[in-house]
């Protein structure tokens, strides 16, 4: 793999952070290759780097480092490419910033993925509405998931369960918004039958309630609305 990436020569870098289940951030480098013979794009995963810290400079630090330790020389860089976050896109001091002021031919270019969810992610943000529909979806999914029981409960009248989701992944979630836009009225009954076999009380009054909300024209306005756009999105990834 290195051989290929030194044989072409060019090369851009793809970054990624995102904290693991210990919490600890880890950093992907992705490399993409252009290769002579027949223009193609290939992408070679460098590894898993531990990022004890996510600032701009601690970040470009261990990039380089990487790049040092496989004696990829990063001169012969062209291209750099990044979620949106401030300490990637800083101009100052975040990582696209740092790395150009060593090569400034490696030219930055956003991710449009991670754009397209930043814009759905604060337009969710800005609607009470879809505040209140997304965090009933999730007491629906935690009521199910909780319970083998329940969930054996949940798969008796469905044909697509409910899903958990990424919290920075908006498209995912298109898959637990579906299962209602299409069942909304199974997995009401599901809720139903919960409160009525369920001895904790607790679960009994969160499984009416749920069932009550899922019922609402409110809620099946969103299922519609957000079933729209999230599945636009996905299409588009």
């Amino acid at each position: 793999m290195i051989g290929e990436i030194k044989v072409c020569k060019y090369f851009s870098i793809l970054l990624d952070c995102t904290p693991d289940i210990s919490h600890t951030e880890q950093l992907s480098v992705v490399r993409m290759v252009s290769v002579d013979i027949k223009p193609q794009v290939k992408e070679h995963c460098m590894g898993f780097l531990e990022a004890e810290a996510s600032t701009g400079e601690q970040l470009s630090a261990l990039i380089l480092k990487r790049l040092e330790d496989l004696n990829i020389p990063f001169d012969d860089c062209r291209g750099q490419s990044d979620d949106n976050g401030a300490n990637m896109r800083g101009k100052r001091k975040g990582v696209q910033a740092r790395l150009l002021a060593i090569n400034p031919r490696a030219l930055f270019v956003p991710c449009a993925a991670h754009t397209l969810n930043l814009v759905v992610a604060d337009a969710a943000r800005s609607s009470q509405d879809a505040i209140g529909y997304f965090g009933y979806l999730q007491k629906m999914f935690t009521l199910f998931s909780a319970s083998t029981q329940r969930w054996s409960i949940l798969k008796s009248h469905v044909n697509r369960t409910l899903k958990s989701w990424s919290d920075t992944r908006w498209e995912s979630r298109v898959n637990s918004v579906k299962a209602v836009r299409y069942q909304a009225l199974q997995v009401r009954e599901a809720l139903l039958e919960v409160k009525d076999k369920a001895a904790d009380p607790v679960i009994r009054i969160e499984a009416q309630s749920l069932a009550e909300e899922i019922g609402s024209f409110r809620f099946s306005i969103c299922s519609v609305v957000w079933y729209d756009i999230l599945n636009s999105i996905e299409e588009e990834m």
